[in-house]
């Protein structure tokens, strides 16, 4: 299956969690020239060839990336460029992964 999906715990609570969240958001926007907005606990956002939605809850942070096909080759390099400042951006605020 093409689709990414990454879990992630936290124990930020969720105010902080979504500050996070958006912190990773805005480095992503502008690295691939994604929008994005916020749709409750939701984060949606869309680029060419990819779109997906990330959820943050009280203990934990989903995202569920869908890569178009002209980008399924790069499903693992897409992948590592999330999973990577993710984790920074949760152990730098103090979580355990």
């Amino acid at each position: 299956m093409s689709q990414i999906h990454i879990r992630r715990k936290h124990a930020l609570g969720h105010r902080q969690a979504r500050k996070t969240v958006e912190k990773l958001a805005k480095k992503i926007s502008s690295e691939y020239n994604a929008k994005y907005h916020w749709k409750d606990d939701k984060l949606i956002y869309k680029s060419t060839g990819v779109n997906g939605k990330l959820h943050v809850s009280n203990d934990e942070v989903e995202i569920k990336v869908n890569p178009g096909i002209m980008l399924r080759p790069l499903k693992t390099k897409i992948e590592n460029g999330i999973v990577a400042p993710l984790d920074a951006l949760l152990s730098d605020s103090g979580t355990t992964a």
